[in-house]
């Protein structure tokens, strides 16, 4: 009996171990006593040092624990520290290092008295910073990747990141949803990109992935954020924050059916006066799109095919990015820092398409062959500058003042060259030509104050306000050629002006006090705006304030798990494209159009979430309830055999879903990351006074592997898969891809060689249908997805110090996505 009690409890024990290696959890003391340190890092004059390097090391082996960096005041802090016998090592550019005494934390909360650094040699031998920070990492309200811990972001673009997140979609047009919502926003730098569709895909493109150093993802984001969209992607680029002169340089090389290349440079110089910082970056790419839809065209009543439309479009695309930014923090005192940085890119493209389409008689009978080669040439230009000051009060009151200026110019020229053929491949009808000219201009001015103010270490108020202002200026002009020269066409060609004007202020209140955290905010948003179409001398305008409160609360069940709910409402304005009633033709027979009668679409947001294990594993119900939904609808006009594309408020759009995010340490070298959702979708409203419904559920897997070998060598790869899910009014069948990359530390780490390859199996391929009342189409494409990328990455004048992002927040928001002049 008793060794059959051995045997259980030796089962048991075996059974227990098995389930921890199956969670991947490493670990953790029960019960363990932490603390935090506070300190101050001042000059010989007594002037605070900025962004100097504090290592907190045991005082028995002097092995290294943590790092932080010295805010604008010199202040410094170091959390969660378990109880033991430590010491302080501070170095900064220029400075002898300091050394401090030994002490012992064990207490919940200690002070150290101020570090006086030295002028002289500052000697960083021995000094290795090995700590990396985790691929992902989750907080309160987003969640946050830490873009230098992928392989397979090196070489590639900012848009090859984004498809690549946890729980984050990106569709054929570039649009992009969080955990099943669709309508999300994209913010550059705190700031918002005013871009979305086709502009915002190919200015993601064009962003080298070496620019950027965090993604912040919120599902539910605070009120400290614009109220638009369904959830924010806040893409922070590196800005380094070291001392002296620091910075990197990357080189990458990319092969897919056509290759392409990318080179970006980061810099930064910084003392104890100024930080003064930069980054460039230039990619040629060349890539292709290739598509068959065909149409079946039906009549009202029996819904009985009468023509067939069998279209194949070919597009090779070549496009430049040249991209630019200069910024200076001036630190005028110990709490006071004036900030300006300017920029812009500059990308021109080229296309040529074949378009060859079939008109088939309802039998399938071919009675007209249609070529239609086109070419595009166009350009998106964009200039920006920010000017910020921040103020602190006291001991940590804070005031951030933010003044944004940007402007977008683009230019697109698409000129069609239409060919008629018999079934005999004689000529049916004289060739038509046909020439769209479509500038764009948009300007946007942004003024932001934000402040902080602390009641205590566990309660803190912000409040803020925001006001901006949009002026766009679309003037479309089509024209046809008539015997060798171009006569305009006054029916299509339309000149669009479009003003806005939103002003917005919040209250943010955080509070924590012992298992429980808590954040309340509300946000009012008043909007103005007026469209006035040139052409026919229509114009609307209107005027609303609405209000979008946010709730967070978190329960600590215990030191390893947590409970989180929140609740967010949103608003959805129509980005400036689709209020502008231009077309952008596909062919003579395909077109998108805008349409400036479109109201804004609102949602109520709720999660749930259970995390466990410090955030290893964390579990979130959903639930999204969006009204007056914005849509992309497919419309036909039978008597001119058009198909045509257009935004439109739908009824409703419900979302209910689960997901799971683990992120699995199996040892200190090799972490698995798992991302699963299944959302349930349900849209319903009226599209062309008839009644449209649709309904499915959506089952999403990603899975991450990271590798770190022996002798500088690293090792990463990623499969998604998707089952068949919902684009607009399409139900597109499954997809899948695999990416796999390897690198090399060289050069005594100061560069890294980095091999990677994306949708290995060439796997990406769009097949999807709509069907509903006598629209019946269906497409098949793919895209220039498989890519081998090399890259090589080289560290100069690096300090072995950690590199900090700059957290201000500029003043320009929920603006800058809504831009988008035609689609791609």
């Amino acid at each position: 009996m008793k060794n059959i009690m051995m045997t259980l409890r030796s089962q048991m024990c075996l059974v227990k171990q098995w389930m921890l290696l199956a969670l991947l959890i490493l670990p953790v003391a029960a019960g363990a006593q932490t603390g935090k340190v506070t300190g101050q890092v001042r000059d010989e004059a007594q002037q605070p040092v900025v962004a100097a390097t504090i290592l907190l090391k045991k005082a028995t082996d002097s092995s290294l624990v943590k790092v932080a960096l010295s805010d604008t005041t010199g202040a410094w802090l170091l959390e969660d520290i378990p109880f033991n016998r430590y010491f302080i090592t501070i170095t900064y550019m220029g400075y002898k290092e300091w050394n401090g005494p030994v002490f012992n934390i064990d207490q919940s909360q200690m002070a150290l008295e101020n570090a006086i650094l030295q002028t002289g040699a500052n000697n960083l031998k021995g000094v290795t910073v090995a700590a990396k920070k985790p691929f992902i990492e989750q907080q309160l309200d987003r969640t946050v990747v830490n873009v230098e811990s992928s392989i397979m972001a090196a070489g590639g673009s900012a848009m090859e990141v984004m498809e690549k997140l946890p729980g984050v979609l990106v569709d054929k047009n570039g649009n992009i949803s969080i955990k099943g919502k669709q309508g999300v926003k994209v913010m550059i730098d705190d700031r918002p990109a005013y871009l979305s569709g086709g502009e915002l895909t190919a200015f993601l493109r064009n962003m080298p992935a070496s620019q950027l150093d965090q993604i912040e993802i919120m599902s539910n984001p605070p009120a400290k954020y614009d109220a638009a969209g369904n959830g924010v992607i806040n893409i922070k680029r590196r800005k380094l924050k070291t001392g002296g002169f620091n910075g990197n340089i990357t080189l990458t090389a990319l092969q897919g059916r056509y290759p392409g290349t990318t080179q970006s440079l980061n810099f930064n110089y910084s003392n104890k006066h100024i930080n003064f910082y930069g980054n460039a970056g230039y990619s040629y790419r060349k890539s292709f799109e290739d598509y068959y839809i065909v149409r079946n065209f039906r009549n009202a009543d029996q819904k009985e095919i009468t023509s067939i439309y069998d279209q194949h479009t070919y597009t090779k695309t070549t496009a430049q990015s040249v991209t630019a930014k200069l910024g200076l923090d001036y630190y005028v005192n110990a709490k006071t820092t004036v900030g300006i940085a300017a920029g812009g890119f500059h990308n021109p493209s080229d296309a040529s398409s074949t378009n060859n389409t079939l008109l088939k008689t309802g039998e399938g009978v071919a009675t007209t062959r249609v070529d239609a080669p086109a070419t595009t040439k166009g350009k998106w230009d964009n200039m920006e500058a920010n000017v910020s000051l921040k103020h602190v009060f006291g001991t940590a009151h804070e005031l951030l003042v933010n003044a944004d200026y940007l402007s977008y110019n683009s230019t697109s020229k698409q000129h069609f060259d239409n060919h008629y053929y018999k079934p005999d491949s004689s000529e049916a009808a004289p060739n038509k030509l046909f020439l769209a000219d479509l500038p764009a201009k948009i300007n946007i001015y942004s003024l932001k104050a934000d402040y902080t103010h602390p009641f205590s270490e566990d309660t803190r108020l912000e409040a803020g306000a925001k006001t901006s202002f949009v002026n766009t200026d679309n003037n479309a002009q089509y024209y046809d050629g008539v015997n060798g020269s171009w006569i305009k066409n006054d029916t299509l060609s339309n000149h669009f002006l479009y003003k806005e004007n939103i002003n917005a202020a919040y209250l943010n209140l955080r509070h924590k006090r012992n298992q429980w955290e808590f954040q309340a905010g509300l946000r009012a948003e008043q909007t103005w705006l007026k469209g006035e179409q040139k052409n026919n001398g229509q114009t609307f305008s209107r005027s609303y304030l609405q209000f979008f409160p946010t709730a967070f609360l978190a329960y600590d069940v215990d030191k390893q798990s947590k409970v989180t709910f929140s609740y967010g409402r949103r608003i959805e304005r129509p980005d400036y494209r689709s209020m502008n009633p231009f077309r952008f033709y596909l062919d003579q027979y395909t077109y998108d159009e805008g349409n400036p009668y479109l109201n804004p679409q609102y949602s109520h947001n709720f999660e749930l979430s259970y995390s466990i294990w410090e955030g290893a594993l964390t579990t979130t119900l959903l639930y999204n309830k969006t009204t007056d939904i914005i849509q992309e609808v497919i419309l036909q006009d039978a008597a001119k055999n058009e198909t045509y594309q257009r935004p439109e408020n739908l009824n409703t759009r419900k979302v209910l879903g689960a997901n799971i995010n683990a992120q699995i340490p199996l040892n200190d070298n090799m972490t698995t990351i798992i991302y699963m959702d299944y959302n349930h979708y349900d849209y319903s409203g009226t599209i062309n006074n008839g009644p449209f419904q649709l309904k499915a559920g959506v089952f999403t897997a990603q899975l991450m592997q990271q590798v770190k070998l022996k002798d500088g060598w690293g090792f990463q790869f990623m499969g998604t898969w998707s089952s068949r899910s919902i684009d607009g009014t399409f139900l597109q069948q499954p997809i899948g891809t695999l990416h796999a990359g390897i690198q090399k530390d060289v050069l005594g780490k100061q560069g890294t060689i980095r091999l990677s390859a994306s949708d290995i199996f060439a796997w990406s391929r769009y097949n999807a249908t709509s069907r509903y009342q006598n629209i019946d189409i269906h497409i098949r494409g793919q895209w220039q997805s498989q890519v081998l990328k090399l890259t090589f990455t080289y560290r100069f004048n690096k300090n072995d110090k950690k590199d900090a992002t700059d957290k201000r927040e500029s003043g320009a928001a929920e603006e800058q996505k809504r831009v988008k002049t035609e689609k791609q």
